[in-house]
């Protein structure tokens, strides 16, 4: 594993300082070591580069953010107009997905995972297991009424061309798998 750069071994104050001034978006590298400097009490206790580096990298995680927030208002937006659409099946998928590249990446990083993180997946799959469960009782439901509704009208038309009561009855067993 890759050690912690030099910004994210910062005292919490000044690496809070460094994220908020970067967060702003207004200010020069330059500006920031001048700031921490000051914080400091005299020296920037990180150099320009690795500076640059922490700069970059959070950028690429703010972008990825900003697309990831596009993307989600997409989808949800699409899920509210269709919930029970492909978007509504595909969506506990996609979040089991992102669950499993979370795990691998807490192995990933060199201070590991602290456990509430790692509690908080485990209720997130918990919970993602409970909504295939009910997304399977209700496509069962589902199903059972079309058959219930496909029984009584087979039974309708068979009773009206003449069939027998116990014939009209077998129908319905055999359409509802009863038999």
């Amino acid at each position: 594993m890759a050690r912690k750069s030099s910004v994210q071994r910062l005292d919490v104050r000044l690496r809070s300082a460094v994220d908020e001034l970067l967060r702003d978006g207004r200010h020069t590298l330059d500006d920031i070591l001048t700031h921490l400097a000051t914080i400091n009490g005299g020296a920037a206790p990180v150099s320009r580069s690795a500076l640059g580096r922490y700069a970059q990298r959070a950028e690429e995680q703010m972008r990825r953010y900003r697309e990831a927030q596009e993307v989600a208002k997409v989808w949800v937006s699409k899920l509210e107009s269709e919930p029970d659409g492909d978007v509504a099946r595909l969506l506990p998928e996609m979040l089991r997905s992102v669950a499993f590249q979370t795990l691998g990446s807490i192995g990933d990083r060199e201070e590991g995972g602290d456990a509430q993180e790692v509690m908080f997946l485990a209720k997130a799959m918990k919970d993602l297991a409970s909504t295939d469960k009910l997304t399977a009782d209700r496509i069962l439901m589902i199903r059972q009424e079309v058959a219930k509704r496909a029984a009584t009208e087979a039974v309708k038309q068979a009773k009206a061309s003449g069939l027998s009561d116990e014939a009209a009855d077998l129908i319905r067993q055999k359409i509802l798998g009863v038999v």
